[in-house]
């Protein structure tokens, strides 16, 4: 297979071709300056935080083959789907199915190899945001280890409050396990953030959503958790880049703090992600989503998540957030893909031919590869 457009690599960006053999990527052509009339060819999309997607519930263990078939048409090549707080029952359930899926060597869709990311049940009930409190507990590093062995250890990302007791301990536990730990909806003192991190912790879950703002002691400002993190380069931030969870100046504020090198883009995207609008059942709970907008619960209009697609996302970084589309790539691409198993995420000889071509308006998907093959588009 042979692609001609604007190459972005993730490194660099030019006009040229790309050659594909055996499902991944063996030589690349430069011919010349990028054109304003050329597609985009890109690394697939990998979203590593999201509930669910088109109609589809991610956290609907009947839904994940669906989620993943629904995907490649915005774009995206990989997913960790991720578990929010539920009865262990489900969690045991849902992991399961996943490994099923992945054992199966299904190949319809985006790629499920990496596993989930269960974001939780070991939260901060104060910032629980759209979590069921009942779900939330204590961490437990013998629960942990149950959901390691069912899943068959494809759980390669855990969300969690550090400051909760047994925290500390399960980070450890997790770290040991090759698991990535992210901080997450959380309390931790800012003064503790620099000890979680040296236990293991590598990455913040949605940064400046579900943590505490700055407190002013003395008439001074004080660091909050979410500048420790900004100012800490062995850690990697998710941001949700819907311009809505996070504002557009804050987006400009953590790629100036913290550089396109350590965000990593997410959707938190909630079932009915990529409609024009719907009203959906979770856990008991109505909530109202429509696209250009956050999922609301009916009951009192809390935020739940987000209606955003991944090609979308690319959209915002480069046409509201004043990202190049080299950095984009490494923001949707390359920075997720670190987790992942395989060599994904970049353009480069020898690496898995998963790509995205958007259009020159940087938002329609004009086809999705996976491992050298169309799954969608052309």
């Amino acid at each position: 297979m042979l692609l001609q457009g604007n190459i972005i690599t993730g490194r660099q960006g030019f006009y040229g071709t790309l050659e594909i053999g055996n499902s991944v990527i063996t030589r690349l052509t430069p011919l010349g300056e990028k054109r304003q009339d050329a597609d985009l060819i890109l690394a697939g999309f990998i979203d590593s935080h999201f509930h669910g997607l088109g109609p589809y519930d991610a956290e609907d263990p009947n839904s994940l083959q669906s989620v993943r078939e629904y995907a490649v048409q915005k774009g995206t090549t990989s997913l960790l789907p991720t578990l929010s707080a539920l009865p262990g029952d489900h969690t045991f359930h849902w992991l399961k199915t996943l490994r099923e899926i992945i054992e199966s060597g299904q190949n319809d869709g985006a790629s499920l190899l990496a596993g989930a990311h269960m974001e939780g049940p070991y939260l901060s009930h104060r910032f629980k945001g759209g979590m069921r409190e009942d779900m939330l507990r204590l961490p437990s590093m013998e629960e942990m280890g149950e959901y390691l062995k069912v899943s068959g250890s494809n759980i390669p990302l855990v969300t969690l409050a550090p400051e909760l007791p047994g925290g500390k301990e399960l980070i450890g536990f997790l770290k040991k396990n090759g698991v990535t730990v992210s901080l997450g909806p959380s309390e931790c003192p800012p003064e503790c953030f620099p000890e979680m991190v040296e236990k293991g912790l590598s990455r913040v879950c949605h940064l400046f959503d579900a943590y505490d703002v700055p407190v002013n002691k003395g008439g001074v400002r004080q660091p909050a958790i979410t500048d420790m993190a900004l100012i800490n380069d062995n850690v990697m931030i998710e941001v949700i880049l819907d311009g809505l969870h996070v504002p557009p100046e804050l987006v400009r504020l953590i790629h100036k703090a913290a550089g396109a090198e350590r965000i990593i883009g997410i959707t938190d995207a909630l079932q009915g992600a990529g409609l024009p609008e719907g009203r959906f059942l979770c856990e008991g709970r109505w909530y109202v989503i429509k696209d250009g907008d956050v999922g609301r619960l009916e009951e009192n209009g809390g935020i739940v998540g987000s209606s955003l697609t991944m090609n979308r996302a690319f959209y915002n970084l480069t046409e509201k957030f004043s990202f190049t589309e080299e950095e984009a790539s490494k923001v949707l691409s390359a920075n997720p893909g670190k987790i992942l198993p395989g060599k994904k995420g970049i353009l480069t000889a020898g690496y898995d031919a998963d790509i995205t071509i958007l259009a020159p308006d940087r938002l329609t998907v004009k086809e999705t590869i996976i491992k050298g093959r169309s799954v969608y588009g052309k």
